[in-house]
């Protein structure tokens, strides 16, 4: 207990010094956005319980990152815990990572020092191998695959594992497919990638995938990515277009590229300790309102993924585009080996086998081309960049 109340009094001391000083980024933003840009936002959202919390109200510690669709399903967590304990139970929401990056965040969960964290799935797969299924690239073509198959038989297995290594899954949720930005060079087909120096997180699968496509690709923290940007340290990263518009990307890069290489989602884990703390009628609220909460996030997702990609496309010196089917092709066949990798890391073979028996039943349900991920291209979309 003491541990716990140290570290959240050192938070709020690093909260009051982050309200104090900004970011570098924002500052940046605001000496560098062009002449004329006019971004579109989407609108922030509020949320009250209308209930008043008991006096022994229980507060759970809640850690993430700075992804807004995933701050604001937080707070819509928050609302509908205490609607449903009659304020008995709440959470305390921190964000921006400032109880630690997504490593720390996670051994902090196992042994219940925080209730609840977000992790993207490539950092999870490092307490439990079997997630390693996941960082096959091309696996799905859209995001109704992807929920069909998180949703069902496979994401229940990959629970049943992290529950053995003192974790309790309450959602999968939407950080869209990876995409590619570089600094100075277009990419337009595979001869484009050769020594390319991509940052990447610290995953082995990773790893090969950009290995296999002929880049250079180089382990660092996100935390750091922008500055390497800036300085050349590195040319390019895959994130989502949320995030890379977040992270003011556009304004130390020129290329966009919608790779939708791989899909990366967030989890949402609950320390096993603290789950397994409650009542029976009190872990069925936190995993109803889990669902309602993936739900609403899915859907907010989407929609500053589709102004994200608006304001990339229409952010003056940004050039934006898609891959030709065939060089999609050429990048599946060089990283066809990436399976057997797969295979080596994760703990129980099996899963990979029920990832893509899962992920064939997904693509005849939702073919990809009665679906998309990316909005229409317009006139002026097609017309080449300045």
């Amino acid at each position: 207990m003491k541990k716990r109340i140290g570290v959240l009094a050192l938070a709020t001391a690093m909260l009051l010094g982050m309200t104090g000083c900004g970011s570098q980024n924002e500052e940046t933003a605001e000496t560098t956005t062009p002449a004329g840009f006019v971004e579109k936002k989407v609108e922030p959202v509020t949320f009250e319980s209308g209930v008043e919390l008991q006096e022994d109200c229980r507060h759970l510690i809640y850690a993430l990152g700075n992804a807004p669709a995933t701050i604001d399903a937080a707070k819509f967590f928050k609302m509908r815990l205490e609607q449903e304990t009659n304020g008995a139970m709440t959470v305390d929401i921190y964000t921006d990572n400032v109880l630690g990056g997504e490593r720390e965040l996670l051994e902090s969960c196992q042994f219940g020092d925080y209730d609840i964290v977000l992790a993207t799935n490539a950092t999870v797969a490092a307490f439990c191998n079997d997630i390693y299924c996941l960082d096959i690239p091309w696996i799905f073509e859209n995001k109704q695959q992807v929920y069909e198959v998180l949703d069902g038989e496979l994401g229940d297995y990959l629970g049943d594992q992290l529950k053995e290594v003192g974790f309790q899954l309450l959602q999968w949720q939407e950080n869209s497919f990876r995409t590619l930005s570089t600094t100075d060079k277009p990419i337009e087909s595979m001869d484009d990638l050769k020594g390319l120096k991509i940052r990447i997180m610290e995953n082995e699968l990773q790893l090969a995938q950009w290995k296999a496509y002929g880049a250079n690709p180089t382990p660092m923290a996100f935390t750091e990515l922008f500055t390497a940007l800036q300085q050349g340290t590195v040319d390019g990263q895959d994130n989502g277009a949320e995030l890379t518009w977040q992270s003011k990307f556009q304004e130390v890069q020129k290329y966009y590229v919608y790779t939708k290489h791989i899909y990366s989602p967030y989890v949402i884990l609950m320390s096993g300790e603290t789950f397994n703390g409650l009542t029976p009628e009190e872990q069925d609220i936190i995993m109803k309102i889990s669902d309602e909460a993936v739900a609403y996030e899915r859907e907010r997702c989407s929609e500053y993924e589709a102004v994200a990609l608006e304001n990339i496309k229409n952010y003056p010196g940004m050039n934006y585009a898609e891959l030709s089917p065939e060089v999609v092709e050429e990048m599946k066949a060089a990283c066809a080996g990436i399976k057997d990798l797969a295979y080596e890391k994760v703990e129980h073979p099996e899963v990979i086998d029920l990832l893509y028996s899962e992920a064939e039943k997904a693509k005849e349900k939702y073919p990809a081309e009665q679906t998309t991920d990316a909005p229409a291209q317009t006139e002026a979309d097609a017309a080449p960049a300045a």
